[in-house]
């Protein structure tokens, strides 16, 4: 038997509303994620780093021209799980709202007192970390 929490039996709790889904373009389906070890592991032998105060990011460059791919590591070291659950959506919400060119497999790793940030010095970092990786990458488009 399923315990149901709203008066309707839909799951809901009382007063809760509806979550909205993302805008057209910025969801963050599985085609843009790293999911499986192995292709952890592939990005993360990857040549191409790049360090920023509260974040590593670690590049990999695929030959061909599918969406770019993000992979979040966020250890016990930034914290709780609440703190590491934020790092994880500041990094989402910044891959989401950022070009990152197609081809890139990108693996983040949250460094501690990453949680402390903002959206802002999150993006911030996070577009620094960035733009000295794909310095370092020739195969990626020249803009960066």
């Amino acid at each position: 038997m399923q315990a149901r929490s709203g008066r309707d039996g839909s799951g809901a709790g009382p007063g809760s509303r509806p979550v909205p889904s993302a805008p057209p373009g910025e969801s963050f389906d599985k085609t843009r994620r790293l999911r499986k070890r192995r292709e952890f592991a592939r990005a993360q032998r990857g040549q191409l780093r790049a360090h920023a105060p509260h974040f590593v990011a670690i590049g990999l460059a695929r030959d061909d021209a599918t969406p770019a791919r993000l992979g979040i590591v966020a250890s016990r070291r930034i914290g709780h799980a609440v703190a590491r659950n934020r790092v994880k959506r500041l990094v989402r919400e910044w891959f989401r709202r950022h070009a990152v060119p197609a081809g890139l497999d990108l693996v983040v790793i949250g460094r501690p007192g990453a949680a402390a940030l903002g959206l802002v010095a999150t993006c911030a970092e996070l577009d620094a970390a960035l733009r000295r990786l794909l310095r370092r990458c020739a195969v990626l488009p020249k803009p960066w």
